[in-house]
């Protein structure tokens, strides 16, 4: 089984016809998002659009005056609920990042309505998908919540994506860099996808995994001169063409195909991310994207992938080792770094338990109780990780996500 979201729009001012659109699934829209969204969406047009269809709409603001602020979590669920039902919306329009459109479609969901999500930053590929990741107030993984539905349209004005800080497209691109490693990994397990409302069938057909693969692909294809173009501000063939990947491609894969341990060290990196300082806290696609290096590093692939992985997110920016997901020096020390191997294996709702070694546990082979200990084999495959990391660091210069503009010249040198 595949699922997919009824209608997909990109390009440079398609907000112009955001409100002829969201007429045909919404009559009166709450629109979710942070203010930033909010009015980056006024200014291209989308209130001004639906008012001009006729379209009444309350807006609300993501997080606004809560101490937990801005984060996917029951409390802000049910407040942004609460005003969709006390003013009669019938659906939900979501402005924003990953956070924001999760918490959208859970909102749209218990409102009985559609759901329209309009991603103002390409961070993350939740825009697409029929599920929502649900956090603890202080943004510990808690929860996936299914719908029976995908949104109904998902709508990217590109220029408001190259008007965002570049980091955000490469955290988009290390969400999407996973995905054909963990579709391998549940196509070779046989392991069940995503798509799990009204009915969990089984696994994705072919075109599932050929989207992962075929990801990968434009991410080395397109993915720098994507960062050039969102350093920039500017909208090009290949900047749009990462948009397109970030949030179709990698939506259309991970949901339909499957995920697997990059994912699931993501979950266990929330256990211990509060040690982070908040001055250098990452990026939901930077963790994903380090989850990548150690599903690949534990899968105990070829060296010559781990290195192509490992170079190429170095390029576009991404990070490779503790330190530069911004731990302290001499973080995460082995205790914490156990404790984020257990959150990542043992948690009954991490997606690490489509991995082949997750079910090597004979109790009994010989003296010996198990052939592998899930947490154990994590927890070095993380330590691994950064030793690899700190080498390929060391010869592959990590480019900065706001570095400066590449003359023509220099890049066909480098190239």
């Amino acid at each position: 089984m595949m699922i997919f979201p009824r209608r997909f729009v990109i390009g440079p001012g398609a907000m112009k016809v955001a409100g002829k659109l969201a007429k045909i699934y919404v009559k009166k829209p709450l629109i979710i998002g942070g203010k930033r969204a909010l009015e980056a969406c006024r200014k291209a047009g989308l209130q001004s659009g639906l008012e001009k269809e006729g379209v009444k709409y309350v807006e609300a603001v993501f997080g606004e005056k809560v101490p937990y602020g801005p984060e996917c979590c029951e409390p802000e669920i049910e407040r942004l609920t609460k005003i969709g039902r006390e003013n009669g919306c019938d659906g939900v329009i979501t402005a924003g990042g990953g956070k924001v459109i999760d918490t959208g479609k859970i909102v749209g969901d218990k409102l009985g309505g559609e759901s329209i999500v309009i991603p103002t930053i390409t961070a993350t590929d939740a825009p697409t998908s029929a599920l929502s990741v649900v956090y603890t107030p202080d943004h510990v993984f808690k929860e996936v919540w299914y719908f029976n539905l995908n949104p109904a349209m998902v709508l990217i004005d590109s220029k408001i994506v190259a008007e965002a800080p570049a980091r955000w497209l490469a955290g988009g691109m290390g969400d999407a860099a996973s995905k054909k490693f963990e579709g391998r990994a549940c196509v070779r397990t046989g392991a069940k996808n995503l798509a799990v409302k009204p009915e969990w069938l089984g696994a994705g057909p072919d075109l599932a995994f050929l989207i992962c693969e075929n990801q990968w692909e434009r991410l080395k294809a397109y993915g720098e001169a994507a960062m050039d173009a969102a350093r920039k501000k500017v909208v090009s063939p290949q900047l749009e063409a990462i948009i397109e990947t970030n949030v179709l491609f990698s939506g259309l894969g991970f949901e339909s195909c499957g995920l697997g341990a990059a994912h699931g060290v993501y979950y266990g990196l929330t256990a211990i991310e509060h040690y982070i300082p908040p001055e250098k806290f990452p990026t939901h696609g930077e963790l994903v994207f380090w989850g990548g290096f150690v599903q690949l590093i534990s899968e105990d692939a070829p060296m010559s992938e781990i290195l192509e992985y490992a170079t190429w997110g170095h390029r576009v920016g991404l990070p490779l080792t503790f330190e530069e997901i911004g731990f302290k020096p001499g973080e995460p020390n082995d205790e914490m770094l156990w404790k984020a191997a257990e959150k990542a294996t043992l948690d009954p709702g991490s997606t690490i338990h489509t991995e082949f070694y997750m079910n090597m546990q004979a109790k009994e082979i010989g003296p010996y109780k198990n052939i592998v200990d899930p947490v154990e084999h994590i927890f070095y495959s993380m330590k691994a990780a950064d030793e690899i990391g700190k080498r390929i660091a060391s010869q592959v210069p990590r480019v900065p996500y706001e570095a400066k503009w590449v003359p023509y010249d220099a890049f066909m040198k480098k190239h």
